[in-house]
């Protein structure tokens, strides 16, 4: 849980300092990058992370991360201009990519069925916690010590929660015997087309952007053509055969579009079209963080009774009605309006995200549960870097032909035509009864012929 947090808190505790930062050392041309470079490089190596961790042991791979993501920060805190604490950002990220989904596998690794489903709710609550206290953490440091603590704070925490692993984890599954086959061409492929993709989104209207998304495309085709032949593939394409597992990337995909689309659009319409405060238009995501906490809590007890796929469907219904509500919204609405949008998407988040995220989980054995686990993070970090992408070209295009209002109001119908493709994907999902999913696990299936 620590480390959870650390991770996830780090994408926006640094919002806050980096006003000073630049004051300090100049870089205002660049410093967007400091954000995008952790992102970029905790979305990359997500999966080869996860998979790392299947072949070495989740104590090791954790331990590494930490110890990157820890000496990454501390030089973020003694960087002497911002080109370097844009590269050291992108080595915290390196580290964070082992740090938040190794998390969620070893949830999977300790608890049982009945525990896991509870567990989660308090992860959600971490990340929920971290999202809403990072800002204001990192505004009260800077403020009252200097912007280096936002980067010093990271270390005893760090120290304490890898301490904590190495000392008392055991592994669960069985670790490869004798020299263990590290899938090199895979790792290197997938990071390649995941970073060629995200660079890309960043300005897809330019050719330069355009010429990164068709890079990132050829190298998907390699690395399918790779995965294929590899003996132990970074990207378990094998899961791919089970109809559970495709359609839970294929929602992760919706729900991390809709997620980014929603965190990065809805500030700028409260700051931009209802002319309100910074203040208040980072307020404004309050509501969805909040019922995304007390809804996962929830989603556990229910899943101990009727399994995955109810609360899943329920969960992408209410998703579904706040992406609606999302495209009522115009300058003169009120504040009900929008929070009741942000609580039925975050309510919604809250139940159908783990419902998915513990079946999954069920269903592997623990020898492909890192790979597994860390591709529905993947998921869900490509599809947010690809709908804030595509959201960004429709509110530009619309802009330009009727004004900024018209602009979001156009990006604010695309994620809810999303939400409606999340909800027919779910409800493609093969029904999987509670006492199916205590009982079973069944073994990597092998690849369909078909």
């Amino acid at each position: 849980m620590i480390g959870s947090f650390m991770g996830s808190m780090e994408a926006t505790v640094v919002a806050t300092a980096m006003p000073t930062i630049v004051g300090k050392m100049g870089g205002l041309s660049i410093y967007g990058w400091s954000f995008s470079i952790y992102v970029l490089a905790s979305s990359a190596g997500i999966p080869v992370a996860g998979k790392l961790s299947d072949i070495l042991g989740r104590r090791l791979v954790y331990a590494w991360s930490m110890a990157l993501f820890l000496v990454a920060s501390l030089l973020c805190a003694l960087t002497p201009s911002m080109i370097w604490l844009i590269v050291f950002r992108g080595l915290q990220g390196l580290g964070a990519a082992g740090l938040l989904p190794l998390a969620l596998v070893m949830i999977g690794d300790m608890f049982t069925f009945e525990e896991r489903a509870r567990v989660q709710a308090l992860f959600s609550a971490v990340w929920g916690l971290s999202s809403i206290a990072g800002p204001l953490l990192g505004g009260f440091l800077v403020d009252s010590i200097g912007w280096p603590s936002v980067f010093y704070c990271n270390i005893p925490f760090g120290i304490l929660s890898a301490w904590m692993v190495w000392h008392w984890w055991r592994d669960h599954h069985e670790l490869t015997s004798g020299k263990p086959h590290i899938d090199y061409p895979g790792a290197i492929l997938v990071t390649a087309a995941a970073v060629a993709l995200l660079l890309g989104l960043t300005d897809i209207t330019a050719w330069w952007g355009q010429s990164l998304v068709a890079l990132s495309i050829v190298l998907s085709y390699v690395l399918w053509r790779v995965e294929k032949t590899s003996p132990d593939p970074v990207l378990p394409l094998a899961l791919f055969s089970w109809p559970l597992y495709k359609i839970s990337i294929l929602h992760s995909l919706a729900i991390g579009w809709t997620l980014n689309g929603v965190t990065a659009y809805v500030p700028l319409f409260v700051q931009e079209i209802q002319k309100k405060s910074a203040t208040e238009a980072g307020a404004s995501l309050t509501p969805m963080l909040l019922s995304w906490v007390i809804s996962s809590a929830i989603c556990a007890r229910v899943m101990l009774r009727v399994g995955y796929r109810l609360p899943a469907l329920f969960g992408m219904a209410l998703v579904v009605i706040g992406g609606a509500l999302l495209t009522q919204l115009e300058q003169s609405s009120g504040k009900l309006l929008l929070s009741g949008s942000m609580f039925s998407l975050g309510t919604g988040f809250g139940f159908t995200v783990p419902a998915l995220l513990i079946a999954v989980q069920m269903m592997v054995e623990r020898q492909s549960m890192g790979a597994a686990t860390a591709a529905l993070q993947f998921a869900r970090s490509i599809g947010g870097a690809i709908g804030v992408g595509v959201m960004g070209v429709f509110l530009n295009w619309r802009a330009q032909q009727a004004g900024m209002a018209a602009g979001i109001e156009t990006t604010f119908a695309v994620a809810a035509a999303v939400t409606l493709l999340g909800l027919a994907f779910t409800f493609a999902a093969p029904h999987l009864s509670a006492e199916e999913m205590k009982s079973r696990r069944t073994p990597t299936p092998e690849p369909d012929p078909h």
